[in-house]
């Protein structure tokens, strides 16, 4: 009875050592979900669709910070298909980034200058101060991709 007794506790405790590792892993990681979108002016607000292809209408990408502490966004913008270069967005007004991102806050950084998504952009990305870079995709970056071929 004892032998059973040690041997079970023994088990449980590995088991719950090993889920509190994964999950400890999972929290300290940067998670950031990042979304290109199509972005119009109507009136005061602005309408953003990550579906729909609006005609004229100028990019926009949306960032949210999934982690379980802040994360400061110090670049947004687009890879480009077969090329090792990026195209930043250059945000009006220029003191916008780098920016603090609490837990489960967002942000979207619209490039105001240029109509539409840069002919070759593959993904949307978003990079902390710390240099970690997260990837996104959408519908309406995937049917540009179908229109520029």
């Amino acid at each position: 009875m004892n032998v059973n007794l040690t041997a079970a506790t023994a088990a449980i405790g590995a088991v719950l050592g090993v889920l509190n590792f994964v999950q400890g892993f999972w929290q300290r990681r940067v998670r950031l979900k990042v979304v290109p979108k199509l972005t119009e002016l109507r009136g005061n607000a602005f309408l953003s669709s990550s579906i729909d292809l609006l005609p004229d209408r100028f990019a926009c990408i949306e960032v949210t910070n999934l982690s379980a502490f802040p994360v400061t966004i110090a670049e947004v913008g687009f890879s480009l298909d077969g090329e090792v270069g990026r195209s930043v967005i250059i945000q009006e007004p220029l003191n916008l980034l780098p920016k603090r991102l609490e837990p489960r806050e967002s942000i979207d950084i619209r490039a105001t200058k240029i109509t539409g998504f840069p002919r070759k952009a593959k993904r949307a990305y978003a990079t902390t101060q710390c240099k970690h870079t997260r990837y996104g995709d959408s519908v309406v970056l995937e049917k540009h991709r179908k229109m520029a071929t």
